[in-house]
């Protein structure tokens, strides 16, 4: 049998109050995959009844708090950290198949996600649809040099912080960032509503090369 290198594991996220039956529903959904994998979660945001469990710690903060800000706590840990958006379902299997990369000197894992639909999820019929990438996991010292490099407006909930992430792996770790896709442990509602309301203005300066998704761990 499978031996796991690492039993801790961390998810660090934002979540939006307040928010609409359909993304609180999400969000709802989500939290609780994570209360049955994750060994403890911060999430940025009020303290909020539906979301709360005893492995749970929240950190109030702003909306769309800045990525930097979830980078400086996921520095600060002692286990692997995972860094996703609020509405991403993980397997309850994810434990098993991260310790598989850090079994092969991973330092960095990433995952496309499958999408369902929400009204009748049916994650054994989801399918990866775009090549969105709601979720990283890595150790804290990635995300302390990560932290140190990130350009302060990136913020959860917007657009390219995801990119500046995947680039910023790749550049730093090219023989140690694998995606895990084949997995299937990451799943994402399928939804419409989107709400932005920060500008985010990065000059490409600012973002290291890209190269995609970086290898498939085999």
């Amino acid at each position: 049998m499978f031996q796991p290198h690492y039993s801790g594991l961390i998810a660090i996220s934002s979540f939006r109050p307040n928010a609409s039956p359909d993304i609180a529903a999400n969000q709802l959904r989500a939290k609780q995959s994570w209360d049955a994998v994750f060994d403890h979660i911060y999430l940025f945001g009020p303290p909020d009844k539906q979301l709360a469990s005893p492995r749970t710690e929240f950190i109030p903060c702003e909306n769309w708090p800045s990525i930097s800000l979830l980078l400086a706590v996921a520095s600060w840990q002692q286990d692997p950290v995972c860094i996703l958006n609020a509405d991403i379902v993980v397997a309850s299997h994810l434990k098993d198949s991260l310790n598989r990369g850090w079994g092969r000197r991973a330092m960095a894992l990433t995952s496309r996600r499958y999408e369902f639909d929400p009204a009748a999820p049916d994650y054994d019929r989801a399918q990866v649809v775009d090549m969105g990438a709601d979720f990283f996991c890595a150790f804290p010292q990635v995300w302390k040099l990560a932290y140190s490099k990130i350009p302060k407006q990136l913020r959860i909930g917007h657009q390219r912080w995801d990119q500046w992430i995947l680039c910023h792996l790749w550049q730093q770790y090219p023989q140690r960032f694998w995606d895990i896709t084949y997995a299937r442990a990451i799943f994402h509602p399928r939804h419409g509503e989107r709400h932005m309301p920060h500008h985010i203005s990065i000059s490409e300066s600012e973002f290291p090369p890209s190269y995609g998704f970086p290898p498939v761990l085999t």
